[in-house]
């Protein structure tokens, strides 16, 4: 009987959790990260919310967690299109530089919908190349699901008999 009153109070919980409501921006959580002689990271959303697009050419998005060299520093970062397929990158007070490189987003400028993987980026001011990843932050309610599945198994493994050999 405590089994199956354990069981329906965790299928309550579960089923509360698949019905909380998912936030007002679409697309996932994406995290960046810039390495090279200059460094900075900062998350954003997979289909983000565009100030001042320019068809064609380009689109800011507002960056409060944004960190360059270790020093938080909020700011917007404008990426743009340029001729094919490149594209590129830089914030509103220069503490990203020009990057240009492969087109980091699909989409047109007011609808943007941003790339993840591996993208070399040609620095303007120091003439280097430098690394930006691009990768998917897990939300929350996966990690919720995913520990709840382990917590699970863990259970069931703890009260099932021991295998006869």
């Amino acid at each position: 009987m405590k089994s199956i009153l354990r069981f329906a109070i965790l299928s309550a919980i579960l089923l509360g959790a698949a019905v909380i409501p998912a936030r007002a921006d679409s697309g996932a959580t994406l995290s960046y990260d810039l390495s090279g002689p200059i460094s900075a990271s900062w998350t954003m959303s997979q289909n983000p919310t565009v100030l001042f697009p320019e068809s064609g050419i380009a689109f800011l998005v507002n960056v409060p967690d944004l960190v360059v060299g270790g020093s938080s520093t909020p700011d917007f970062i404008a990426f743009f299109n340029l001729e094919g397929d490149e594209g590129g990158l830089n914030s509103a007070t220069d503490a990203i530089p020009d990057f240009t490189g492969p087109q980091l987003y699909t989409g047109n400028e007011n609808n943007p919908t941003m790339l993840t993987g591996n993208f070399d980026l040609f620095n303007a001011v120091n003439g280097g190349t430098e690394v930006l990843t691009v990768k998917v932050v897990p939300e929350p309610g996966t990690l919720l699901f995913l520990s709840t599945g382990i917590l699970l198994i863990a259970w069931k493994r703890k009260g099932a008999p021991a295998p006869v050999r």
